[in-house]
């Protein structure tokens, strides 16, 4: 079970919401929503009729009602409980009349009364808690302004799981607590001094991460959901700013609206990246895979040509040069189908711009090598023999780059979509960018309906996003693994695209 923020779209990005009776930490810097949020959070509780308590470390209640003033929560709802505490010098009945941290209220009341107050312990922080259960929903913000309880930091570790387990245990609430972000040391550059949030994310069950940064000249603020146990939550980046009813998510949906996304989707022959596409690749469109040279985009073409000749479309295919035509014919011998065959029904077209194959079989052309296989009429003749099937073409760019040239490129681009193509076929281009002329790799972004990219970090993982679609998860970075069986890859599922017993996804 979940409980809501009090934003929707904050809800879908977590699958629901909060995580029924867990702790989540709320961390950033100054001025980036903390507070806002967390007091949305507990309106929400209010309009659903639960009791909310806010406690308070870092402002007095005159302080909070002015914070809030901009915003229709109703901080005198008589289901709203709100209280301060923080660490002051002052004497304790132990003390021996010596100044100590004690334990009081931001208002200048004492834990005690007359002029003793209790420690600042954990012990008489979490007892001082207690008076106010049971509740629905709880916010301390923030834990930051009890970061002096104990002599380190796994004393302050201890006292806030402790405060964790009275809220949701005892209390039986569900709780934002919000924390400072570490910030870089001003004397160590990039060093980040240790921060209340570094000792605390580690207890909660999930955290929501805050921050500011430039965009162009001006200050936007962004949000991402960095943990969340045991939640198919969103990973990406999003946008935040102000509402009267407190934080507002951006944005919606990445992805055009329903009336512009098509209807007509084939397969990639992997169900995770199906699902990533928002259907698999626009029948009719074109998909562009850029890779860094390291990752391989073979596994994706293979499942891709797979799809389509089970589809019943005809393939052209415009190897890479770094693909030997035994190993490429046993790929597609072996998961595809014979490739004899294929070529000789007019199934398969092999257009060789880097003249390694035999051209002694029907459909093999080799533009480089005769004049008469020029591209453009390799291509009429690929376009008449395939009669009326739809047709599939896989086109490595690199490999045409030695015979045509950019601007050669460019213009047979134009002239296959012009001459050739009809509204069913659909088309693959895959290069690494860093081998292509300058402004060469931008033109086929431009003309591409989806793009996918698959690089290799240098701790040797791979890793495939979305940065081109009318519809599915643009941005979102997955992980790829090879497998031993059919269909020999995966990647990681978005968020929402539940589980398969099929391969392809985790």
């Amino acid at each position: 079970m979940s409980v809501s923020t009090g934003s929707d779209n904050l809800d879908a990005l977590l699958n629901g919401g909060v995580p029924e009776n867990r702790t989540v930490l709320v961390t950033g810097g100054p001025g980036t929503g903390k507070s806002t949020l967390a007091m949305q959070f507990l309106q929400a509780g209010l309009d659903a009729g639960e009791q909310c308590l806010f406690v308070s470390t870092e402002q007095r209640m005159d302080e909070l009602q002015d914070s809030f003033s901009d915003f229709v929560f109703d901080l005198d709802h008589e289901s709203l409980t709100l209280t301060t505490l923080h660490a002051t010098p002052g004497y304790t009945v132990e003390g021996d009349d010596e100044r100590e941290l004690t334990l009081e209220t931001l208002d200048g009341g004492t834990m005690l009364g007359g002029d003793y107050s209790a420690p600042f312990e954990a012990q008489y922080v979490v007892d001082h808690l207690k008076q106010f259960g049971p509740a629905d929903r709880v916010v301390l913000d923030s834990v930051s302004g009890l970061s002096a309880i104990g002599e380190s930091q796994d004393v302050f570790r201890r006292t806030i799981l402790d405060m964790i387990r009275l809220v949701n245990d005892k209390f039986g609430a569900t709780a934002l607590f919000t924390a400072e972000e570490s910030q870089p040391d001003p004397v160590n550059g990039s060093v980040k001094t240790v921060a209340a949030s570094d000792a605390v994310q580690f207890n909660t069950h999930g955290v929501l991460r805050l921050w500011r940064e430039r965009i162009d000249g001006d200050y936007h603020r962004f949000i991402e959901v960095v943990k969340m146990r045991g939640v198919d939550h969103d990973t990406r980046t999003y946008e935040m700013n102000f509402s009267d009813c407190g934080i507002r998510i951006s944005p919606r949906q990445r992805t055009q609206s329903a009336e512009f996304v098509p209807d007509d989707f084939m397969s990639t022959g992997i169900p995770a990246l199906d699902d990533l596409l928002g259907g698999g690749i626009v029948g009719g469109g074109t998909l562009l895979l850029e890779h860094d040279g390291r990752a391989s985009p073979h596994s994706f073409l293979t499942n891709m040509l797979t799809e389509a000749v089970e589809e019943g479309k005809a393939v052209a295919f415009v190897p890479p040069v770094e693909l030997p035509p035994k190993r490429l014919e046993d790929i597609i011998s072996e998961r595809v189908g014979s490739m004899d065959e294929m070529l000789v029904n007019d199934q398969f077209f092999l257009v060789d711009f880097a003249s390694v194959w035999e051209n002694t079989r029907r459909n093999v052309f080799k533009p480089q090598e005769h004049d008469n296989d020029h591209p453009a009429a390799v291509f009429r003749t690929i376009n008449d023999r395939r009669g009326d099937q739809e047709m599939f073409t896989v086109m490595n760019v690199e490999a045409q780059l030695p015979a045509l040239g950019t601007d050669q490129l460019r213009q047979l681009r134009f002239w296959e979509e012009e001459n050739l193509y009809l509204p069913g076929d659909t088309s693959i281009y895959f290069f690494n960018p860093a081998t292509l002329p300058d402004g060469l790799a931008a033109f086929y972004r431009n003309g591409a309906w989806q793009i996918l990219r698959t690089w290799i970090e240098e701790n040797g993982l791979q890793y495939l996003t979305v940065e081109k679609s009318p519809a599915g998860y643009l941005g979102a970075t997955r992980l790829v693994e090879y497998l031993d069986d059919d269909p020999y890859i995966q990647i990681q599922r978005p968020p929402g695209a539940g589980e398969s017993t099929e391969g392809g996804g985790f």
